[in-house]
């Protein structure tokens, strides 16, 4: 080679290597969506805290706008799990088609199995990526969309690596995927729920292996590494908290965190779910480097944004120029023009729907939590027939989740019917006859709790007895006078007994410790509304069944002390309660005077309010009082918000309080008491909670023993 050539070539290389290394970084922006849970209507009034007060926010269309203006190249549409499947109406009714439909309008790319993907269990998320028909086409799946095509399924697929076929090990969703960006890859690694089996909707999961979160984040992290992936997003399932605004980052907590702290340096951005939180941390790895760590709320009500560096040459994340924002998605944008067409197809073929006949009923259905009803017999049949269970017992007083309604004879459409009975999955579970006959004792909570219930458990035909109301409470069930198929309850004997999935998961919180004894769970494939929609639908003339299956024998039951010896308590209703904060308006302050062990006051969780909280007694006038009745938060399984560190002070004006007396309690669920110091007098009284689980105070019953003599 000439002299001249071989300077030439060689000044070319380095130019050419001058110019590589001073390539730009490559910018990729990863945009994050959770729990939207079918939450597309402009109507829903959803609201967030934000720096200037509260704002108006969410709905699809307006989703939709925040991202178009948010969208930069290398953009990625990330979920976080708990998208399709949720409660309004309008896309429930339509098997969350429409949500499916609004997320493939939007672009999404990625999502991970939540626990609400398993509600129905495995086969329905497979449907939902698949577009494959359940049950009756048009009436239980497969609906036209707003453009008059056949339901498709997803354009995206969900993602799990921890969630694992026990028999083999390996994850039963892909457990990550890889993009292109740029010239470089991008590996987005997906976790579900690990407490998926132990959630109401989503019990037992399917039978497969809900692995935890860290160890399966770094296998997979490891795996992307060894394909030469190096710039690695995780998005799971599981969240936190913390005490600020939607992007902020104030006293974090929750499993989110501790995971981040510990998942490896390979890993360069965590989002969250499943909370409904809201929070934009940056929080260390194990090598000590901040990486971010977010949770975008809930319902459409915020959209999360990483902006991340890319080495050219490598595909490394260059951490330092990592940024991370929040956004509330307000309504001061013009509404996605598409996205509103797709809503309100869905929405009128809603309004149309409810007008659908489906059956005529030859008499009123009546409906009653604490006596037996037909509309609790029906359900009870159907529950028993359905899973074909010994007999079911089924609780009348949960509400939408079980039964909620009953209906008017005549025409029934499917609107009226479709509130009757609820979602809950249809579950059998084994269980001794003693444990049968305590659970029919438990449908009377005694007074010493700081509440009184009367609960009716709805029983399928084929189970009948009497119960004895001059008997004290939990003596009131002869097992002589429960008769199964006609013939005795037998103690010893093992009895597969239907009832809803909340009962074996939560029933101590809803006041049936029994339920929760139990062996060898199955669950139905189908939900006790769907069984009963379908039910009217071939039964075009329905004869609603007749009452007799329980029968109270009256009498006047003995009086009774509550733990603490005899109490001279106010009654509730010469009471009011403030508190500081309130989780939401099912939580209020109201509920822990309500008389109801099923309701509670809760401090607020999004955003997180930090202890000390507390909730204040008007008692109208002053009076002499002796104790404080505190009746904790009764879900064994959910220990949030018990109280076990307290301070108890009194006011005369409401304005100055004096600390009373200061203690703590331990963490059961059985009612607590505060006694007062001698001679208190007091208008009002205020628990405050200074330590309690998870950081929160909640209180099911709240009750003043006055003075003896007052």
């Amino acid at each position: 080679m000439p002299r001249i050539s071989a300077v030439l070539a060689a000044l070319s290389l380095v130019v050419g290597a001058l110019h590589t290394d001073t390539a730009p970084p490559i910018p990729v922006q990863i945009l994050s969506l959770t729990d939207l849970h079918g939450y597309l209507s402009e109507t829903e009034n959803l609201t967030i805290a934000g720096p200037a007060g509260t704002q108006q926010v969410g709905g699809a269309a307006y989703l939709k706008a925040h991202l178009d203006q948010l969208r930069k190249p290398n953009s990625f549409l990330i979920g976080s799990g708990d998208q399709f499947s949720g409660w309004p109406d309008y896309t429930q009714a339509f098997a969350n088609e429409p949500t499916i439909e609004v997320l493939n309008a939007f672009g999404m790319d990625f999502d991970v199995a939540g626990n609400h993907e398993f509600d129905r269990e495995f086969p329905f998320l497979r449907r939902m990526q698949t577009g494959a028909c359940y049950g009756k086409p048009g009436f239980d799946s497969c609906f036209k969309d707003s453009t008059g095509r056949n339901f498709h399924g997803t354009d995206y697929a969900y993602h799990a690596a921890n969630i694992v076929d026990p028999r083999t090990k390996r994850p039963v969703l892909p457990p990550y995927w890889i993009a292109k960006a740029g010239s470089q890859r991008i590996g987005f690694i997906g976790l579900g729920f690990p407490g998926t089996p132990t959630e109401t909707l989503s019990i037992e999961g399917s039978g497969f292996e809900f692995q935890g979160v860290v160890d399966a984040a770094n296998r997979a992290a490891a795996a992307l590494k060894a394909q030469g992936v190096n710039a690695i997003v995780v998005s799971m399932h599981e969240g936190g908290q913390q005490g600020g605004l939607y992007d902020e980052c104030k006293n974090p907590s929750g499993p989110i965190f501790d995971a981040a702290r510990a998942m490896s340096p390979d890993i360069d951005v965590i989002l969250g779910g499943h909370w409904h939180t809201a929070f934009n941390c940056m929080i260390p790895d194990p090598n000590g480097v901040p990486r971010p760590v977010l949770e975008a709320s809930n319902h459409g009500r915020v959209l999360g944004e990483v902006n991340l560096s890319l080495d050219p040459a490598t595909g490394e994340v260059i951490r330092s120029a990592t940024t991370a924002t929040n956004h509330a998605v307000t309504k001061d944008v013009t509404p996605d023009p598409k996205i509103q067409k797709i809503v309100k197809y869905w929405m009128d073929k809603w309004t149309a729907r409810q007008a659908q006949p489906l059956a005529k009923l030859d008499r009123d259905l009546d409906f009653a939590t604490t006596t037996e009803s037909r509309t609790g017999n029906l359900v009870a049949d159907l529950y028993k027939a359905e899973a074909k269970g010994d007999f079911a017992l089924v609780p009348a007083d949960l509400g939408v989740d079980v039964i909620a309604a009953g209906l008017k004879a005549g025409t029934v459409t499917y609107g009226e019917a479709w509130p009757v009975a609820g979602i809950s999955p249809i579950t059998t579970l084994s269980m001794k006859g003693s444990t049968v006959e305590a659970v029919l004792e438990q449908q009377w909570i005694p007074p010493a709790y700081g509440c009184s219930r009367l609960s009716a458990l709805a029983t399928s035909a084929n189970f009948r007895y009497s119960y004895d109301l001059g008997r004290p409470v939990g003596d009131r069930i002869d097992p002589a006078k429960v008769l199964i198929n006609g013939k005795p309850l037998q103690l010893d004997k093992t009895y597969r007994v239907t009832t809803s999935a909340a009962m074996p998961l939560h029933g101590a919180q809803y006041g049936y410790p029994g339920f929760q004894q139990f062996t060898k769970l199955t669950r139905a494939s189908k939900m006790g509304q769907e069984v009963f929609l379908n039910y009217l639908r071939t039964h075009p003339l329905l004869k609603a069944p007749s009452l007799g299956r329980v029968t109270a024998i009256p009498g006047t039951p003995p009086p009774v002390d509550g733990p603490f010896g005899p109490l001279n308590l106010l009654p509730q209703i010469e009471m009011t309660a403030t508190a500081t904060s309130q989780g939401s308006p099912a939580y209020t302050a109201a509920s822990a005077i309500d008389g109801n062990c099923t309701t509670m006051w809760h401090s607020n969780w999004s955003p997180h309010a930090p202890l000390p909280q507390y909730i204040t007694l008007d008692l109208k006038t002053p009076r002499a009082v002796e104790a404080l009745v505190y009746t904790p938060r009764q879900d064994a399984d959910v220990p949030n918000g018990r109280i076990s560190s307290y301070d108890v002070q009194t006011s005369l004006d409401g304005i100055t309080f004096t600390s009373a007396t200061t203690g703590s309690w331990d963490g059961s669920v059985d009612a607590k008491i505060a006694r007062l110091p001698a001679a208190t007098t007091a208008r009002y009284v205020r628990l405050i909670g200074l330590a309690g689980g998870a950081d929160y105070a909640a209180a099911t019953e709240l009750n003043i023993a006055l003075a003896p003599g007052s």
